[in-house]
């Protein structure tokens, strides 16, 4: 299978994941949120900002490829704010619990329910392990390709709440642009390595948890932010 055949195909399986239609996301643009689920669910939701540029740094470690650890630093200099601290992705996503008026005690001890520490062990191990072609997929597909119309979701929703400003959700809203950049630096790195079937099972793989992890986690804040 040529290259760019295998990519379309594998971005309309990963657009296809149940991850994308969960009922958790269906509901979350349902109807207005309250702002206690909207607190419940920016809460929860913050241990996993927390780390996912760890499992991206993870994956550059492994990767013996230097044009794919050349993307990935690229996209941790993003998450990093590009230099300045302030602009970090996880300084930025706290806007988001401050205008929520979230207790600093809480953003300083968030909570983890299982479903979400099941996802970061899950990535944590990926990231770490000796397939480093699953981890980057892992990290660098599945964690960009499905992101824009995943936060488009969670922005629509989360723009229903009074007194929730545009900027106090810039998080969601400036990746839906940035994750479709990361995507196509990914894409064109890992392109050498869909030549095979052994590389292309080996980028499903790596997907294919990480959407699994993903969907185990809707369901803990299906749960959790509106009690189904």
């Amino acid at each position: 299978m040529y290259a760019s055949q295998f990519m379309d195909d594998l971005k309309a399986r990963v657009m296809a994941h149940p991850f994308l239609n969960h009922p958790f996301l269906q509901r979350f643009v349902a109807k207005p949120l309250t702002r206690e689920q909207a607190q419940r669910f920016a809460l929860l939701y913050y241990p996993h900002i927390l780390r996912t540029r760890l499992y991206q740094a993870c994956a550059l470690g492994v990767t013996p490829d230097e044009q794919i650890q050349f993307v990935l630093a690229q996209i941790l200099h993003d998450e990093y704010g590009n230099g300045d601290p302030s602009r970090s992705h996880m300084a930025v996503y706290r806007k988001c619990l401050y205008a929520l008026d979230i207790p600093q005690t809480q953003i300083d001890n968030p909570p983890i329910i299982p479903e979400v520490q099941g996802y970061i062990d899950t990535m944590m191990r990926l990231s770490q392990g000796s397939d480093w072609l699953a981890a980057v997929a892992a990290v660098g597909i599945a964690g960009e390709w499905p992101i824009p119309p995943y936060y488009e979701i969670l922005l629509r929703g989360l723009s229903t709440v009074p007194g929730i400003s545009a900027d106090d959700l810039e998080l969601f809203s400036s990746h839906i642009t940035l994750d479709i950049e990361h995507s196509k630096m990914t894409e064109d790195a890992l392109l050498p390595y869909v030549q095979t079937e052994a590389g292309q099972a080996a980028i499903w793989r790596g997907i294919e948890l990480n959407l699994n992890a993903r969907l185990v986690k809707l369901n803990g804040l299906q749960r959790e932010v509106f009690g189904i």
